[in-house]
């Protein structure tokens, strides 16, 4: 009969197991390998019975937990392919995508289950695992060329998008990350972010393959990530801009357990990095996405003195191109197309083939942002091709519009897109929060912009909201405040 250790086996032949070493930590538990082990034998035995087969897409709607985890290896000792469901979203965003998976079964327990009241999917609580106690005779075949993951990601166009990840480029990203990394069996990795996204998930695959720990805070709010970041003292962690501008607004100090903190998820600002420099924090700034399995180049703190508004160098064998629309690469220091070549690169996307083809060309990622490479072959991410804003034949970045905007003292928030227009082909639009007692009429904000940047990049509408959509991860949705406001 084939474990969890055999499979752990498979991601890496070298991995020793020591099954009295915990391999979970929690504040209020720890696991150790014999425990997972055995927890992953009873959860095949659950998934088994209630039908679960061979390729089957099964979404898990689940927090960070350890039942997040021993769900996904005992699908994978199924040979089933798990699709982390974005707990976050409302519950007709989760319908759009299980309708979109056209699934029959759902992994859920009793808090996240009134997500899905309406669903006609079979749900499996998992709470109910306590009740299967036997251990089933299990020969699974191990490819890995097999899917392993599917993962949703935000597309442009607002409908759902399902990354396809095989085990073969989960392993090799790992890997390559590993050559920077260099983990050890005594290491502790911090889950400070969201499983069901590829930063969050990596660490998960991460420390199954290299046997290092994972903590998993009893949620993601920043007060206990910083309760388990004290009680565990974590030698590995990644953050994104938020949670690293929550830490240094706490006071919160490195301990020097601490080897390396990541910092990825979006544009990172430099002035963030140099406060975390000045106290302490040695941060790594990454590149990635869902597609390329997380980051492929990284910018060490010594680089960063040198380029700090840099994404860093590719990890070799990754390799990075900018290219123009022609697919013809560009010199160093011209603004073009970013393409990704690396072993990590996805399968492709579920049910859209035209989209896989126009993502994947000649074993190259065609990311879709903007950026451009210097003399030194340091990459800099300059926008996301999407964002782009065509006015009168003008290209305006929302990015740099947005930056202005920030500068007039009565805005708090900002978000900068194109409404369709028949006689510009796009207007340039701004969804902005004022700042507590301070409101302002839009021609203000326009005659502050006046001198400071060309009439066509300037807002021809201006609204007013609120609050301004985010992802758990505190980034600006800017299709859905395009979608609310057109």
């Amino acid at each position: 009969m084939k474990t969890f250790h055999d499979f752990l086996k498979e991601l890496n032949q070298n991995l020793k197991i020591d099954l009295d070493k915990n391999l979970i930590l929690t504040p209020q538990k720890k696991f150790n390998y014999h425990s997972i082990l055995q927890r992953c034998n009873h959860s095949v035995e659950m998934l088994k019975h209630f039908g679960v087969e061979k390729s089957s897409l099964v979404p898990v709607l689940l927090e960070n937990s350890p039942d997040f985890i021993i769900a996904v290896i005992s699908l994978w000792m199924l040979e089933a392919i798990p699709v982390p469901i974005n707990i976050k979203l409302s519950s007709s965003e989760i319908k759009a995508q299980l309708d979109f998976l056209k699934s029959e079964k759902i992994i859920v327990n009793t808090s996240t289950k009134s997500f899905i009241e309406n669903s006609h999917l079979q749900q499996i609580n998992f709470e109910t695992l306590k009740h299967f106690t036997d251990e089933v005779d299990l020969d699974f075949t191990f490819d890995k060329n097999q899917t392993a993951i599917f993962l949703f990601t935000s597309g442009s166009s607002g409908k759902p998008k399902a990354v396809e990840l095989t085990f073969s480029s989960l392993i090799n990203s790992a890997i390559i990350q590993n050559s920077y990394i260099q983990h050890s069996v005594h290491d502790r990795w911090l889950a400070s972010l969201p499983f069901y996204h590829i930063g969050g998930f990596s660490i998960i695959f991460r420390a199954l393959m290299f046997g290092t720990q994972i903590i998993i805070p009893n949620n993601l709010k920043i007060h206990s990530i910083i309760q388990s970041m004290n009680q565990f003292k974590p030698t590995l962690i990644s953050f994104v801009s938020s949670q690293m501008s929550e830490i240094l607004k706490n006071s919160m100090q490195p301990f020097p357990e601490l080897r390396y903190v990541l910092l990825g998820g979006g544009a990172i600002n430099s002035n963030l990095m140099k406060e975390a420099f000045s106290k302490g924090w040695d941060v790594s700034k990454v590149y990635g996405s869902t597609e390329t399995s997380s980051f492929v180049t990284i910018l060490s703190p010594e680089e960063f003195k040198l380029k700090p508004d840099s994404a860093g160098k590719p990890i070799p064998p990754n390799e990075v191109f900018i290219v123009d629309e022609n697919g013809k690469e560009m010199q160093a220091n011209t603004e073009g197309e970013i393409v990704v070549k690396s072993p990590a690169v996805m399968k492709g996307y579920l049910h859209d083939e035209a989209a896989t083809k126009q993502k994947l060309k000649n074993d190259l990622y065609f990311a879709g942002d903007i950026g451009f490479k210097d003399e030194d072959g340091y990459l800099f991410v300059v926008n996301r091709r999407s964002d782009l804003i065509v006015t009168g034949g003008e290209n305006v970045n929302p990015i740099e519009v947005e930056n202005l905007i920030l500068g007039f003292p009565k805005v708090k928030e900002v978000c900068v897109f194109g409404i369709d227009d028949e006689k510009w082909g796009q207007k340039v639009a701004a969804a902005i929060v004022q700042m507590p007692d301070q409101t302002f009429e839009a021609d203000e904000l326009k005659s502050f912009l006046r001198d400071k940047t060309a009439a066509f990049k300037i807002p021809k509408e201006i609204f007013f909201v609120d609050e301004l959509p985010k992802t758990e991860l505190g980034k600006i949705k800017r299709g859905t405040v395009r979608e609310n406001l057109k």
